[in-house]
């Protein structure tokens, strides 16, 4: 299609992720990654895969990024208006209290155009900036990485600047130390993080597909709208998948993802800790340890 088609669908990725929020855009990029991988595995083709849960529709570079974006854009706009009352310079607003860094409230009840708006703007932003990364690390003289994951966490720090109070790493509390893990938390996250990558891998190598476990995690997030206390394991299975399919062998692969589990727990206390924006740490991980493991070392 169009660039002008394909930014227009982009711009409604962006809106939709905004409506619905962005953790809900990004289950349904698990889902249609899952029916794309069957449908890809079958014969049927990678469209689905390529274009709709990693396209415009559904691509965490754009329906992801716009939620975030609108997220922290009513954020801001509820911060200010809050301060403003207080202030007694205006009455108090109509805005419903939103945390600018929960990405899992769905924005249709703000009933608020320009924050659509917001969301769709950055979708087509998302969109341009995955595509130059793709054209820039796709050069010979340059390493791989995950473009997409890059993104994210590009307009992360964008939105945190932009739209944020808190400073790109948060505003502890005095008394608050900022990693603050005993040796048994980290000790269990690294159990998990080799068991979940080791199966991972297991079904990666089966399937040459590196994001099969991605799509797993991505789903598994539905559980955090039960009030649950679960795992966000996506960048786990995501650098497990990479290593997995680079490497060929499963035991790297789940001491990869070890490394991907322990260095998001350091990354989440350091940048979307006590925040008023969402720094997505698994972004992070996966593009940090994807140039690692496809620009560096293979």
């Amino acid at each position: 299609m169009s660039l002008a088609i394909t930014l227009v669908a982009a711009f409604g990725g962006g809106v939709f992720g905004a409506l619905i929020g962005g953790t809900t855009a990004f289950i349904f990029t698990g889902i249609l990654a899952l029916t794309g991988i069957v449908i890809a595995v079958s014969g049927g083709g990678n469209i689905i895969l390529t274009q709709v849960a990693f396209g415009p529709f559904f691509g965490p570079h754009i329906a992801f990024v716009g939620g975030v974006a609108a997220a922290a854009y009513v954020g801001r706009k509820n911060a200010v208006e809050k301060q403003a009352a207080e202030e007694k310079v205006v009455s108090a607003g109509t805005l419903p209290d939103v945390n600018g860094a929960d990405t899992t409230i769905p924005l249709f009840k703000i009933k608020d155009p320009v924050m659509l708006l917001v969301g769709g703007v950055f979708g087509i932003l998302g969109y341009l900036l995955n595509d130059f990364y793709s054209l820039t690390f796709n050069l010979p003289t340059l390493a791989r990485i995950d473009t997409i994951a890059l993104t994210v966490a590009t307009f992360g720090v964008i939105c945190r600047l932009v739209f944020g109070r808190s400073g790109l790493t948060g505003a502890f509390p005095e008394n608050e130390r900022r990693f603050n893990f005993t040796g048994t938390v980290l000790m269990f996250n690294a159990i998990w993080g080799f068991a979940l990558s080791a199966v991972v891998a297991y079904a990666v190598i089966l399937l040459n597909i590196s994001s099969f476990g991605f799509a797993i995690s991505a789903v598994s997030l539905i559980f955090l709208y039960f009030g649950l206390e679960f795992p966000v394991s996506h960048h786990v299975s995501m650098v497990a998948g990479y290593a997995a399919l680079a490497f060929g062998n499963v035991w790297i692969a789940a001491v990869f993802g070890i490394l991907a589990v322990i260095t998001g727990e350091y990354v989440q206390r350091f940048v979307n800790t006590h925040v008023d924006t969402h720094l997505d740490m698994p972004a992070i991980i996966i593009a940090s340890w994807s140039f690692v493991i496809l620009g560096v070392i293979s």
